[in-house]
């Protein structure tokens, strides 16, 4: 690594869903501008999808990064308690929670969608932002600072991809949630922010799409991290954005892709 200033020296930084696609990009990132980054998921062995925790912290350490690999559901209360205790344990404090694990298990139209389906993805949407967000809190109040920030998605808000109804209900409580838990925590010095990182080639994206598929317009998981750095340097009230999109942060970027 550089001798250059980082922008979040001395931070530390939980990104969930981490082993692999968007939260694996972010946390590298995030350590390349001098965070401590814990790398939380589910995977800690090789599966049907490249990736694990361990790799990703092993990617951050091999530049120079401080990671901790934390085996962690964000849909269990558990997991999440003892994820913030590790965090605690090993590095003293939490400034920046990435809420990012998520996703959809398929895209299907209501009439069809399988309600074992529907509940995954309420679990890891919601509730696993919820649990998570509630866990850090005691640790930022008390340090009177703290950023959070939930990755969510533009089927939040209108129609990004056929038949993600139930997807686009999840992001869309996702961001009602972070809009109220800001109003909430603001006097405390904490921010909220829910980001629309747009389209991402990521490991499950290259996995449901054929071969010969146009990525025109596309961006790599690591693109994602300069925006969540911006975010990670916001205090209350200096971004009146609660809900916003990569092409609000970086000048760079725009719908077709990387300039």
């Amino acid at each position: 690594m550089t001798d250059q200033p980082k922008a979040l020296r001395g931070k530390v930084a939980i990104v969930t869903g981490a082993s692999r696609g968007i939260g694996k990009g972010i946390a590298v990132v995030l350590a390349r501008e001098g965070a401590a980054v814990v790398v939380a998921a589910r995977t800690e062995q090789p599966g049907p999808l490249p990736g694990t925790i361990h790799e990703t912290a092993q990617a951050i350490t091999a530049g120079g990064g401080q990671a901790l690999a934390v085996r962690c559901d964000v849909t269990q209360e558990h997991d999440v308690q003892a994820l913030v205790r590790q965090t605690l344990e090993h590095f003293g404090r939490i400034d920046l929670l990435v809420n990012n694990a998520g996703g959809s298990s398929s895209f299907e139209s209501v009439e069809r969608y399988p309600l074992h389906r529907f509940d995954r993805v309420v679990a890891l949407n919601i509730r696993g932002t919820f649990l998570c967000s509630q866990a850090v809190l005691p640790a930022m109040l008390a340090q009177r600072s703290g950023v959070i920030v939930n990755i969510s998605s533009d089927s939040g808000s209108e129609f990004a991809f056929p038949n993600d109804t139930v997807y686009g209900m999840a992001k869309a409580a996702i961001e009602r949630f972070g809009r109220g838990l800001a109003d909430e925590v603001k006097r405390h010095n904490i921010s909220v922010f829910s980001l629309l990182p747009g389209k991402v080639k990521t490991e499950g994206a290259l996995a449901i799409h054929p071969p010969d598929f146009d990525w025109a317009g596309w961006v790599e998981p690591e693109d994602v991290g300069p925006a969540v750095v911006r975010l990670a340097q916001q205090g209350p009230g200096a971004c009146t954005m609660p809900v916003v999109s990569i092409e609000e942060l970086i000048p760079h970027r725009s719908k077709e892709g990387l300039r």
